[in-house]
């Protein structure tokens, strides 16, 4: 019965060199499963190149990785712009990426520290939220924009019902003790009352990723028969506190295999 022998193994040393050349001592199994990380990820990017040998020598904190394609062109690419596509990418391979949920509306990805304790920032999400201007606008304005820049809740729900049954700006007239207000509004067709408003309404504008929920927070309502409709921000901006929570919540959720591997960290 013959011996079956892996072909690359039996020639080592004699006429194939090994396809990984380096030492370690005490992070060998690290240094090795980075070494497969590699290989896996240039077996992917580089599937069109018919690459028949990689080697991969390391010296220090210097990895050098040779590639032997049958199709140079697509590795090299135009100009070289692929080498330099590359080698940025595979300077990402098997480091440990920080997730850092800077604000309610900004993300960075970067990596671990560098030697002189400086980070290279790889990537910068900023979140396109319109949010809800604070402020008066017109009645009109403001039926707008709590149809559009709101998700429905029952603050938006009181505040339409009562816009709705708002008469003309110009003959609006208020009545406010600083404490309550009450404005006149429309009831049936042509009958008017007085109506008191709420001082305070929760609002959940689009402030943050759409990926993420919006939180809740409470405005302040005024109507003025002038300016018009105001809105204003009564929670101290610690709606933006929640925001980066449900942001950072939602990488825990979806990177979950990843921070478990140790290859990513979110932080806020």
């Amino acid at each position: 019965m013959g011996q079956k022998v892996y072909p690359t193994g039996f020639r080592l040393g004699i006429t194939e060199n090994w396809r990984s050349r380096w030492f370690a001592e005490k992070d060998y199994a690290k240094t090795l499963g980075n070494d497969l990380e590699i290989r896996k990820y240039l077996e992917k990017r580089l599937s069109r190149a018919a690459v028949s040998r990689v080697e991969i020598e390391r010296a220090g904190d210097k990895v050098k990785v040779i590639i032997l394609p049958a199709r140079p062109g697509v590795v090299i690419g135009k100009k070289g712009a692929e080498i330099d596509t590359l080698r940025t990418e595979l300077e990402k391979v098997g480091t440990t990426i920080m997730v850092q949920v800077k604000s309610n509306d900004t993300v960075e990805v970067m990596t671990t520290y560098l030697s002189d304790f400086s980070r290279n920032t790889l990537y910068r999400a900023k979140a396109d939220a319109p949010g809800l201007r604070t402020g008066f606008r017109g009645r009109e304005v403001a039926l707008i924009e709590l149809r559009s820049l709101c998700i429905p809740n029952e603050g938006t729900a009181y505040l339409l019902d009562l816009l709705s049954r708002m008469t003309n700006e110009n003959s609006v007239s208020t009545n406010d003790n600083g404490v309550t207000q009450t404005v006149e509004a429309r009831q049936g067709v042509a009958l008017n009352a007085l109506v008191e408003i709420k001082p305070r309404v929760m609002l959940r504008p689009f402030r943050t990723f759409l990926e993420v929920e919006q939180p809740e927070s409470e405005f302040l309502l005024r109507v003025d028969p002038d300016e018009g409709i105001g809105f204003f921000e009564a929670d101290g901006g610690i709606w933006k506190l929640e925001a980066k929570k449900n942001i950072a919540d939602y990488f825990l959720k979806n990177m979950g295999d990843l921070i478990d591997a140790g290859k990513v960290v979110v932080m806020q």
